[in-house]
């Protein structure tokens, strides 16, 4: 069964395939979408779905999540999971939100959420990166308990590494 959570104010639920093909095709029609969603970040989201291809699972526990208004149902950003959990339990978690929702709080209510529904799924520690001036991000992962664990350099340039032990 697919993921579906829950929260005071969103509903999280998987990113289905064929939402991930609107997504790609910016397809908006029958659809309940933020004027500016999807972001950037979910259109990346929705390529790797896509190029998953039958290997991709909506009933994974762990995977990306589609982020709605709960009293709307309007979508407006992503949250979830980048992969499965590394052999020692450690789950690597991104999110995003469309422009016009931001500074309302969903972001720390949509992470404290997938947060929880880790730690109810094994996962001994939950990870993060961001970009050093992303301060807005930084933001939102203390607030969900997130401590920065170092830096780490990638292609595209220095990424803050933050860290949530669950166990």
């Amino acid at each position: 069964m697919p993921t579906r959570i829950v929260t005071a104010r969103l509903v999280l639920e998987a990113l289905t395939t064929a939402e991930a093909a609107a997504i790609r095709a910016d397809d908006r029609s029958g659809r309940s979408w933020a004027d500016d969603y999807p972001t950037e970040g979910d259109r990346v989201v929705a390529a790797v779905v896509g190029e998953a291809g039958d290997h991709y699972d909506e009933g994974t526990a762990l995977g990306p999540l589609q982020i709605r208004l709960g009293s709307t149902g309007e979508a407006v950003g992503g949250v979830g999971f980048l992969s499965a959990p590394d052999p020692d339990g450690v789950v690597e978690v991104g999110y995003g939100l469309a422009d016009s929702v931001q500074g309302n709080g969903y972001a720390t209510e949509a992470l404290s959420a997938v947060v929880g529904w880790a730690v109810a799924h094994g996962v001994v520690a939950v990870e993060a990166m961001t970009a050093p001036d992303n301060v807005p991000s930084h933001r939102v992962l203390e607030r969900c308990g997130f401590e920065r664990a170092g830096e780490i350099d990638t292609d595209e340039g220095r990424l803050l590494r933050w860290l949530r032990r669950l166990r």
